[in-house]
């Protein structure tokens, strides 16, 4: 089984995908970005900012993590999804990259969120948080929102994505529920 969380920042995933790991005795996948903004010798994305040179070579390299990370199990709970790299994409790179190399990254992408059994879909509905490392910025959490939502609607059978809202006993509950569906499914 593999299950990929995907939403704007600081909507619970991680904290879920934790969760849902333990519960369900899968290997747990943490976000790469993290690690590649040390990796580029960088505190936190907003740096890149100051180095605009290395923003499409962040975004790869975010995708690289996640893919290698991905392909080390058959079976796992990632906190973020491939998807979401793309989503990445469109905002910050689309406008400025050629159209070649985006077209690229796009199918990329397209092709392993084919993989994933299911997606769980988490909307903004807790308190951003500030921990040094995301935006807290509510206006730029609807946006990256509502560009989730458009690229699951555009890549992903509805069946395999399950919008999970509420407390976080509740939102375990429902990805349980829907993965317990999924394998009476298979």
């Amino acid at each position: 089984m593999r299950i990929g969380l995907t939403g704007a920042q600081g909507v619970g995933k991680t904290t879920l995908a934790r969760r849902l790991a333990e519960a369900l005795g899968l290997p747990l996948i943490e976000e790469q970005a993290r690690r590649v903004v040390a990796d580029l010798g960088l505190e936190r994305p907003a740096d890149l900012r100051r180095r605009p040179d290395l923003w499409p070579v962040f975004q790869w390299r975010c995708l690289e993590a996640q893919l290698a990370a991905e392909g080390e199990h058959a079976s796992f709970v990632a906190d973020r999804t491939v998807l979401d790299n793309l989503v990445h994409w469109l905002r910050w790179h689309a406008r400025d990259t050629p159209a070649g190399e985006s077209l690229r990254f796009y199918r990329l992408c397209e092709r392993e969120a084919r993989k994933y059994d299911l997606i769980l879909y988490l909307p903004p509905e807790i308190p951003l948080v500030a921990d040094g490392f995301r935006s807290t910025r509510r206006d730029y959490q609807r946006e990256m929102d509502w560009l989730t939502r458009l690229v699951l609607r555009a890549l992903v059978p509805r069946r395999r994505v399950v919008h999970v809202r509420g407390s976080m006993e509740e939102r375990l509950q429902a990805a349980l529920a829907a993965v317990e569906q999924l394998k009476r499914a298979l």
